[in-house]
């Protein structure tokens, strides 16, 4: 997930963060990198990327076998 990250000292960071990431810890690292926090913006795939997505996956899991003669 793309997470835009505003800092109070104008500086603004684009992080690139798994799911799994505990909300806390990510906000810890962004202290860490940048400073002080003024907001926080979250980047979810639109509907047509998420069905695109979804599409490929499925055809990923599709084998075909050759026929018999």
């Amino acid at each position: 997930m793309k997470i835009l990250v505003n800092f109070k000292s104008g500086f603004k960071q684009t992080f690139i963060v798994p799911k799994e990431m505990l909300t806390v810890d990510f906000r810890n690292m962004a202290r860490e990198i940048g400073g002080n926090i003024e907001s926080i913006e979250f980047s979810l795939p639109s509907r047509q990327q998420k069905s695109m997505n979804s599409r490929a996956n499925l055809s990923i899991g599709v084998v075909q076998t050759p026929d018999k003669r």
